[in-house]
């Protein structure tokens, strides 16, 4: 008898199969990620906003789950839990894109720094060697802002902050990289 065709195994029934049973982990984690496939793939998709990467974070998702399955404690419910890795792997994978895609920008896609007429430098600076002198969640903001071209509703979102919240960082970010824009313009 096929213990996972007769479909009265509820979930808890097959963390704990997969927990115990080895031989058949593969085809028990199928049975228990496919009601959640489409919403986790959907919730990776809205998170990272990257039709070209999204098979591979959703990919990285599932392998994170399957090998943190066997530690699984039922504590809460599943899909929280589920959830969680995938948010995390999402965070993980937009920080990796935002310290390797660092490049040229034009200085006119600053919305504030491009507003002050004190500082007159070129139209194309290094945007890398600005940003590194930010903290980290200085760098993430204006990441998701101006090179992911993600809206304030969409940041706060991710970054599970209130929109007002996401609004005054991202203007102490960009009032930051102006007072090192013009800290650089007149040491030269």
């Amino acid at each position: 008898m096929n213990i996972l065709n007769n479909g009265l195994l509820n979930e808890s029934d097959l963390i704990c199969f997969f927990q115990k049973n080895r031989i058949k982990r593969n085809e028990i984690f199928s049975l228990l990620i496919k009601p959640y496939w489409s919403s986790l793939y959907s919730r990776c998709m809205y998170r990272i906003n990257d039709r070209s990467s999204i098979d591979d974070v959703v990919q990285d998702v599932l392998l994170r789950i399957y090998q943190a399955l066997p530690k699984y404690f039922h504590k809460g419910v599943f899909k929280t839990w589920i959830y969680t890795i995938a948010d995390n792997v999402c965070y993980s994978h937009l920080a990796k894109k935002m310290r390797y895609n660092k490049k040229n920008i034009s200085i006119n896609n600053i919305e504030l720094v491009s507003h002050y007429s004190l500082v007159n430098i070129d139209d194309k600076i290094d945007m890398g060697i600005l940003l590194d002198e930010l903290s980290y969640s200085e760098q993430e903001i204006i990441d998701l802002r101006f090179y992911q071209d993600l809206t304030l509703l969409e940041i706060s979102d991710i970054l599970c902050i209130t929109i007002s919240a996401c609004k005054m960082r991202l203007y102490r970010a960009l009032k930051l990289l102006h007072d090192i824009l013009f800290r650089k313009r007149i040491s030269e």
